[in-house]
């Protein structure tokens, strides 16, 4: 079986990138019963932080089970590791070990990349030779541990990278998550129109875009009418993501093990409603 990919993308930073996967993917494993992995694109490494907890992040940061030691060595070479050797597995504080595993980030991973370039560019790539390199990376890596999972997905940095733009380029399904605002609602333009050549260069048409809405206040009137004109120009989630303290806390790692109840408190049936949702759209009935 081959997993569903999606990359939760924004050019955008602070609109709930992380935060968005990680409620996906605990949910979808905890209680929906789906294999998920998850791969941290981002240095900041926020989504490896919710889900591995700082101690297992620490852990296999010093064993060099990190994305970036898996690209390091196509940049510089060395004995080869098969991608599953570096990914952990039943991360997340939510009971009962659901299937839920991880491929994490760290800072370092913001100098491969330009590694990669100075040494691949150096060699004579252009461009789009480096684009196709990374993605036919990631892709090998994807297929290596395809049987293992139901779901792929990625976290992807603020703005664009080789490594994001690869992550696009093997997606089925983009979410956009942003906040309903001005600003963010004039971003989601152009990057839809790169999402769009990407989805329809494998004849995907634009419906498996979906934006959203997060950190949504009620009482907010401008947070209602961007809303509106946000479901009005894209396709949009039904479920909304409220600014809730608990979403805020649910980030915060706990060593004590939690249901999603305890874990999301009042936003844990929001949380459930999009799972829901999800699932739906990807067709993972």
């Amino acid at each position: 079986m081959v997993p569903r990919t999606v990359s939760v993308v924004n050019m955008k930073g602070g609109v709930g990138k992380s935060t968005t996967v990680a409620c996906l993917a605990e949910a979808l494993s905890s209680e929906g019963q789906l294999r998920v992995l998850v791969i941290d694109l981002d240095p900041q490494s926020n989504v490896s932080m919710m889900l591995a907890g700082p101690d297992r992040w620490a852990e296999l940061r010093n064993s060099a089970r990190t994305i970036d030691e898996y690209f390091n060595q196509y940049v510089y070479g060395g004995q080869p590791r098969f991608f599953r050797e570096f990914i952990a597995s039943q991360v997340s504080d939510i009971a009962g070990d659901p299937p839920l595993d991880l491929l994490i980030s760290t800072p370092e991973f913001r100098y491969i990349e330009r590694h990669a370039l100075e040494k691949w560019v150096s060699q004579g790539f252009d461009i789009r030779q480096l684009n196709t390199r990374f993605g036919r990376l990631t892709q090998s890596a994807i297929e290596n541990v395809g049987d293992s999972y139901d779901l792929v997905l990625f976290d992807c940095p603020p703005g664009i990278s080789m490594f994001a733009e690869a992550a696009i380029e093997l997606s089925e399904f983009i979410i956009i998550p942003t906040i309903p605002d001005y600003v963010s609602r004039l971003g989601i333009f152009a990057f839809r129109k790169r999402a769009i050549r990407s989805m329809e260069q494998r004849r995907f048409t634009e419906d498996r875009i979906w934006t959203l809405i997060t950190k949504y206040e009620e009482s907010n009137t401008l947070h209602q009418s961007e809303a509106a004109l946000l479901k009005d120009q894209f396709n949009v989630f039904d479920t909304v993501v409220p600014q809730a303290e608990t979403i805020a806390r649910a980030a915060e790692w706990s060593d004590a093990r939690r249901t999603l109840d305890q874990k999301y408190g009042e936003a844990a049936n929001v949380v459930r409603r999009l799972a829901a949702e999800f699932r739906e759209r990807v067709g993972l009935i």
